[in-house]
């Protein structure tokens, strides 16, 4: 049989604990107590492990004065080996001390008087009248910035192509680097329709292995149409 820690007054909220004996591995479901008109359950049984110990966790709050005896319903058991059975029940002793004053019957006490009502605080316009005024000075605050600001962006004109710089194609074919110059020439002729199939040839050498003389000479036809 469980015990109780101390003398409690009625409305007071405890915990009652109830050691069981099982085979270890087991699975225990606890079961809701019985008896509401003594206690009152404030949250579902736990079961309580610590090592091979194991209890059952009701935590109540108790409302009937006097020594009372209070049943705690024994718990189902699945054993290791898939067996089911229920616990026997268990029994504990509580003593629970009467809130209303010694040697009087609860039906001769009259109950105290209602606390008065706590007067509500006056309603006021203020806050609304200050948020008005903060939003008046945001929005005059932004409408000025926004006269201030300046002139819109101007994205910037688009580059023009590079125009015919028959030196610079010279000089990157002495080099030994005819893709710069097919690419200049390229840039430009890309631009006139009627060299449309020169480009689509520059296309098709332009990184083509071993292909540095054929570009060579595709540099010179372009820069001759293009002159």
């Amino acid at each position: 049989m469980t015990q109780q820690q101390a003398v409690r007054t009625v409305g007071d909220t405890l915990t009652i604990v109830q050691p069981i004996r099982t085979a270890p591995g087991s699975v225990i479901q606890p079961r809701a107590l019985l008896d509401t008109s003594l206690v009152t359950m404030l949250a579902p049984p736990t079961v309580v492990r610590n090592g091979e110990a194991v209890s059952i966790a009701y935590r109540v709050a108790v409302w009937q004065a006097g020594a009372n005896e209070l049943t705690l319903p024994g718990a189902v058991v699945v054993t290791p080996t898939g067996q089911v059975d229920t616990l026997p029940d268990s029994h504990v002793l509580l003593r629970v001390t009467s809130v209303l004053p010694d040697g009087k019957e609860a039906k001769t006490l009259a109950p105290r008087d209602a606390r008065p009502v706590v007067p509500r605080g006056d309603r006021t316009l203020l806050p609304l009248t200050l948020f008005g005024i903060l939003l008046l000075i945001i929005v005059g605050s932004g409408w000025r910035w926004w006269r201030k600001r300046g002139p819109a962006y101007q994205p910037p004109e688009p580059m023009q192509a590079p125009g015919l710089d028959p030196a610079r194609i010279e000089r990157w074919l002495a080099a030994g680097e005819p893709q710069l110059a097919l690419a200049h020439v390229e840039a430009i002729a890309r631009r006139r329709p009627e060299l449309a199939e020169w480009c689509e040839r520059a296309d098709a050498v332009r990184y083509a292995p071993g292909a540095d003389a054929e570009v060579e000479l595709l540099v010179r036809e372009g820069w001759e149409r293009l002159a």
